[in-house]
């Protein structure tokens, strides 16, 4: 049995009259959707991206999330942290892995920088589209005892 149009034209009456029916606007999905804190960036083939975080605080986490845009054969990009002390010396915190998309955290052992890279010298041909957020979290700090 198909519809006709004058039935059509009366059932979108009746969903856009419904108690149940929440626009998206209203719902406030497309605020989230503006304001989700997410970067793009393009990172050429064989070329590194880089995140660096300033950490003041001992305890701090620095927590990640990201993915790949683009759908392409070998669609990984390598990642891994590393602190720089203030001498300059480089500490390797997390060792190169390639990832689809990964969701982690780190917590700081140290006050200082520390830097995010993205890796995709391993691609000839392809650039990868990143799609990243990346925040530092200070500790909690425990109430004062009376």
């Amino acid at each position: 049995m198909f519809a006709t149009l004058e039935d059509l034209d009366a059932y979108s009456g009746v969903f856009a009259n419904s108690p149940f029916f929440i626009p998206a606007d209203v719902a406030g999905a497309m605020e989230v959707r503006k304001n989700d804190d997410y970067k793009e960036i393009s990172v050429p083939a064989g070329k590194t991206f880089e995140v660096i975080l300033s950490v003041d605080s001992v305890n701090s986490y620095i927590a990640w999330d990201f993915s790949l845009v683009q759908g392409k054969i070998n669609m990984d990009i390598g990642f891994s942290l590393e602190f720089a002390s203030p001498t300059g010396e480089k500490i390797l915190m997390l060792p190169y892995r390639r990832y689809e998309s990964d969701q982690g955290n780190f917590c700081t052992l140290m006050a200082g920088s520390y830097k995010l890279i993205w890796d995709n010298t391993h691609s000839t041909f392809f650039r990868k589209v990143l799609r990243y957020k990346v925040d530092c979290i200070p500790p909690v700090a425990e109430p004062a005892q009376d």
